[in-house]
């Protein structure tokens, strides 16, 4: 039996030499934790200042997400104080998962269900077929449950060094949680690309859907990114398992903060939006442009042009605009005065 170290209270081991490499990545995603959680503060703030009259399931939806992130901040903030507080030095206590296998697996699964399954309504919405959103549901619903699972596992064994060993459930998580998200970008920009010259014309279909499309496809690519990210550390770096703590600890605030992003673009676009054209109209020439133009034959045919300007108004439909449907295509066509 080896003895201990001096210094070393009994019953702790001593601290490796690469405890950087434990410590410094989990201290950096609750950091990160607690940085979106603050963006997310500040999008509530916005939603409940600009859209108190909408419908009560979007308010469930946007507040309902936001007490789940608040609940993974707390607890993320109670793995901190075990791990750096009352285990301050204590290399088994840094060790052990705490509540860390239900607030990060389990919430972060829970929540991108949530806004995949919006989505997933959305493109119901749109397309008016069950086929699509009920195959985007079900990945989805895969990497909930693989998640949960993966959390339940964690609770059992106990210890961080050991949930590399559950490879198949955490790699069910990432790579499903990817594939839906990348699978509702490309569904929602085709749907929407494919409706928008049967909307509005040309020149406003480029300012608004063009811009809709834009923030669709740069959210569900950064969730998707991040989840490729944390696989390909998981992958790449079996022996440092906190190493994937940094991406794995902010995917549920980005699902959050991205979709409320979504609904809170609604006051960029405004409730209505005036587009003006021009027509030229020829009339004819009079007995003195007539005895001008033969005056001045070097001289192009006179012509007076008067521009008559058309006012178009672009309104959103009021019983709709509350409930997210202007970010994702549901414009009416234009009424001309």
């Amino acid at each position: 039996m080896s003895a201990i170290p001096p210094g070393i209270p009994p019953g702790m081991s001593a601290i490796p030499p690469d405890i950087a490499m434990i410590t410094g990545p989990t201290m950096l995603g609750i950091c990160l934790n607690w940085g979106f959680m603050g963006v997310l503060v500040a999008q509530l703030y916005f939603y409940h200042e600009n859209f108190q009259d909408d419908r009560r399931t979007i308010k469930a939806l946007v507040y309902g997400l936001a007490l789940l992130d608040i609940l993974q901040t707390v607890m993320i903030t109670a793995d901190a104080f075990h791990w750096f507080v009352y285990g301050f030095g204590n290399m088994e206590k840094l060790d052990e998962t705490f509540l860390n296998s239900w607030d990060v697996p389990v919430l972060d699964s829970v929540i991108s269900l949530v806004v995949q399954a919006f989505y997933c309504w959305r493109i119901y919405f749109l397309r008016k077929t069950m086929v699509i959103p009920i195959l985007i549901l079900l990945v989805s619903v895969t990497q909930c449950v693989a998640g949960i699972y993966t959390g339940v596992r964690a609770h059992q064994l106990g210890h961080l060094s050991l949930i590399p060993t559950e490879v198949a459930p955490q790699t069910i998580w990432l790579v499903g949680g990817a594939v839906a998200d990348v699978a509702i970008a490309a569904v929602l920009s085709w749907l929407l690309l494919s409706q928008r010259s049967a909307t509005i014309p040309a020149g406003a279909t480029h300012s608004i859907i063009s811009r809709i499309i834009r923030l669709i496809v740069e959210t569900n690519a950064l969730t998707a990114g991040v989840a490729v990210i944390a696989l390909i550390i998981f992958w790449g770096l079996p022996h440092h398992a906190t190493l994937v703590v940094p991406p794995t600890a902010i995917i549920g605030k980005l699902y959050t903060n991205c979709l409320i992003a979504l609904f809170n673009n609604r006051v960029k676009e405004g409730r209505s939006s005036s587009v003006h054209g021009m027509q030229s109209v020829h009339l004819p020439e009079s007995s003195s442009q007539q005895r001008a133009r033969y005056n001045h034959n070097n001289r192009d045919r006179a012509t007076l042009k008067v521009h008559v300007v058309r006012e178009m108004d672009m309104s959103y439909d009021g019983d709709h605009d509350h409930d997210g449907q202007v970010e994702l295509g549901n414009i009416q066509k234009p009424n001309f005065s």
